[in-house]
């Protein structure tokens, strides 16, 4: 019997959930442009706040990705495994998914992960 894989450290798990709940927004951005309403009011509402100051520079480039309306470019931002993790950090795209969404996105990637590290079967 062969010994389990090592789970994927913490933060490379939370990239890949990351990555999966981003991509499932950007299809429903797709599907349902009327979303991309809702994600720029949330967007403003972070604009507005003194809190977010330090986010302001992603904040600025989320506000000109969504405003601009390719969301094929937004997507390749975005999903940048490298170049994209700070836009997935102050992401504005939570209203693109339904809580049940959600939860369903990270039960498939929580799966998924231990699958991973299960590895291949007999």
């Amino acid at each position: 019997m062969e010994p389990e894989r090592p789970l994927l450290h913490g933060h490379t798990r939370a990239e890949r959930r990351s990555l999966h709940l981003h991509r499932l927004a950007l299809d429903e951005l797709r599907r349902r442009p009327e979303l991309r309403a809702r994600v720029l009011a949330l967007l403003e509402r972070w604009l507005a706040d003194e809190a977010t100051m330090s986010s302001r520079k992603w904040l600025e480039e989320w506000n000109a990705l969504l405003r601009e309306g390719d969301v094929e470019r937004l997507a390749s931002r975005v999903l940048d495994p490298e170049g994209g993790q700070t836009l997935r950090q102050c992401s504005p795209l939570g209203p693109a998914l339904t809580p049940a969404e959600r939860w369903k996105a990270l039960r498939e990637v929580n799966e998924a992960l231990r699958e991973e590290a299960r590895g291949p079967g007999p």
